[in-house]
């Protein structure tokens, strides 16, 4: 008869497992990359919500503004607007030199709260939103007046 010993069995299984670590090791992680396309989309999710409160002239001008505080609770419990399910990864960390942007009715970006009468704490200098994981991080910047949002 013929077939394998044991000794070529346990070969050929020894030789399939350090191949798959290889392979394993060469599959790239893009959780940053997904992370933070996924914390841009908010942003401009966000900015459209309040952007669409200009079609509802009967809120007051304080409540036609959206306004978004740069932490993990923010995104994990942000139940409000988005239907979008998405599992931020633990290990991603959100961090703001501005802990809190407001959007007004015009899109225009405003630093922890918007008061239409005084413009003194519309943004005036770029925003970024650092993305860090492990030892890599990407940043997104709001940009002032316009609200402009984008990918560094």
């Amino acid at each position: 008869m013929k077939s394998f010993t044991l000794i070529e069995m346990i070969f050929v299984i020894v030789l399939v497992g350090l191949l798959s670590i290889g392979a394993i090791n060469a599959i790239p992680d893009n959780t940053l990359t997904n992370n933070t396309n996924f914390i841009y989309n908010k942003i401009l999710e966000k900015k459209a919500n309040a952007l669409s409160f200009m079609a509802d002239m009967k809120n007051a001008d304080e409540n036609r503004t959206v306004c978004i505080t740069f932490d993990e609770d923010w995104l994990r419990n942000d139940e409000n607007y988005s239907k979008v399910k998405f599992d931020l990864s633990h290990r991603v960390t959100i961090s703001s030199e501005i802990p809190t942007i407001c959007f007004d009715y015009l899109g225009r970006p405003y630093k922890s709260g918007v008061n239409l009468l005084n413009f003194g704490n519309i943004l005036h200098k770029n925003v970024d939103v650092t993305i860090k994981y492990q030892e890599s991080y990407k940043k997104i910047t709001i940009y002032p007046i316009s609200g402009n949002v984008e990918i560094q």
